[in-house]
């Protein structure tokens, strides 16, 4: 019989639960075999340098997820990504496909669809869950192609990732330590972000990120 090499499969997820059950179903596929698991991004980059997988599976909610996708994107051009996330509102759809991930799947799409976006962005195909292309086809029905928000066309990638953190309820001390930054350089963001936003206060700011996140 012939000898058909498995596709490796590195996981980033910050919820163990969720880490061992994808990890159950990449083990169970006769394509496709685990070949790590990282809590957090900087785990995650330790572990693509270490194994070079074919795909990484990543949360881009987990700290400076865009700007990570970017810098993996460049660095492993022939490794594929693919986002699994509770992120459900266009700009972090557009962001993160913009950034360089070939799949986007939601955590309450079937179970069975991250295997299918993995597949698919191994073949060189672009895949999307059934729950953002519900939010496509709605924009579209809107007659809208514009995904992104205010937000995301006047800030940063990095000032987006700041604003998203705000918008979860991180503190400036708990944003710099998702982001691997100094506290000093938390709030440069934040009068940047106030600045080109119109928001006087952190008051605002926190309530305008929070509505960003729900959106």
């Amino acid at each position: 019989m012939p000898n058909t090499a498995k596709s490796s499969v590195l996981i980033a997820d910050p919820e163990p639960m969720s880490r061992c059950g994808l990890a159950h179903s990449i083990q169970a596929h006769a394509e496709l075999r685990l070949c790590g698991e990282a809590g957090d991004l900087r785990e995650a980059r330790e572990l693509c340098v270490k194994l070079r997988p074919a795909a990484l599976v990543l949360d881009p909610g987990l700290g400076a997820g865009f700007t990570f996708i970017r810098d993996m994107r460049r660095r492993f051009p022939k490794m594929v990504m693919v986002a699994l996330t509770s992120l459900h509102d266009a700009a972090s759809v557009q962001s993160a496909l913009k950034a360089g991930v070939s799949g986007y799947v939601l955590r309450r799409d079937p179970g069975a669809t991250i295997l299918v976006a993995i597949l698919a962005a191994l073949r060189g195909e672009r895949y999307v869950g059934a729950g953002v292309e519900k939010l496509l086809l709605e924009r579209l029905a809107c007659g809208s192609v514009e995904l992104r928000s205010e937000a995301e066309r006047v800030l940063s990638t990095r000032e987006l990732e700041v604003f998203r953190l705000i918008g979860e309820g991180y503190g400036p001390s708990d944003v710099a330590k998702q982001l691997l930054v100094s506290g000093k350089t938390v709030e440069s963001h934040q009068e940047r972000i106030k600045l080109k936003l119109k928001v006087a206060t952190c008051a605002e700011l926190r309530r305008r990120a929070a509505q960003f996140v729900a959106a």
